[in-house]
C-alpha cells in the first residue's frame, strides 16, 4: 500500500475522515479480497484480519503531515481517527489513482458499515481464503470471535464477506 492508495482510502470517507485503525484495516482487506491491488499481507489478529503494511503506510502519512491523526492514548480515547489535509486532498483531485476508482463505491459502502459487521466479516473472509467453503469459515470465524453463527449480525456479516468476495472487479 503507498500513500497514494491510502490517501485515496482517506478521502472516500469524507470531510469527517475515517474513525478508527480498526476500520481502516478490515476495509483494506475488504478492498483487496475484492480485487483491489493494494498489496498488503495479513494474518490473523483478534480483532480479525491485521496488517503492518497497512499500519506502517498510515504512520508514514502521519509523520509526513499529510494526515491528521486524532484520538489515541494521548487523548485519553482507544481510538485513532484520521483525515486530510487540505493540500493532500487538493492533490488528489487532480490526480486520483486510476487502479483505485473502480474500487470507490465498495470502498465507500464498506466505510459506512459498522465496525462489527466488518470485523466479523473480515474474519470469516480470512477463514474463507484458507478453507473455501463458506459454511467452515462462517462456523470458524464465530467460534473464533465467541459468537452464535444463528444471531442475525453474524448472519449480515456472512452476507457481507459472500457479497464483497462475489465483486471481484477484472482489470
Amino acid at each position: 500500500m503507498n500513500r497514494l492508495q491510502l490517501a485515496t482510502l482517506i478521502s472516500w470517507a469524507g470531510d469527517t475522515g475515517l474513525e478508527g485503525r480498526k476500520c481502516l484495516q478490515k476495509v483494506v482487506f475488504f478492498l483487496q479480497q475484492a480485487g483491489c491491488p493494494l498489496d498488503c499481507q495479513y494474518r490473523l489478529h483478534y480483532f480479525g484480519p491485521y496488517s503492518r503494511d497497512v499500519a506502517d503506510a498510515c504512520d508514514e502519512m502521519v509523520a509526513a503531515g499529510l494526515v491528521v491523526e486524532t484520538g489515541g492514548p494521548r487523548n485519553g480515547a482507544m481510538q485513532y481517527d484520521y483525515s486530510l489535509k487540505p493540500a493532500v486532498r487538493v492533490v488528489l483531485e487532480q490526480s486520483p489513482d486510476p487502479q483505485l476508482q473502480p474500487f470507490e463505491t465498495l470502498g465507500k459502502e464498506l466505510l459506512n458499515e459498522s465496525l462489527w459487521s466488518l470485523e466479523l466479516g473480515s474474519t470469516i473472509l480470512f477463514f474463507h481464503g484458507q478453507i473455501s467453503d463458506w459454511s467452515e469459515a462462517f462456523a470458524k470465524a464465530c467460534q473464533f470471535k465467541k459468537v452464535d453463527t444463528t444471531n442475525e449480525s453474524s448472519q449480515y456479516a456472512l452476507a457481507l464477506a459472500q457479497r464483497v468476495s462475489g465483486q471481484a472487479v477484472c482489470q
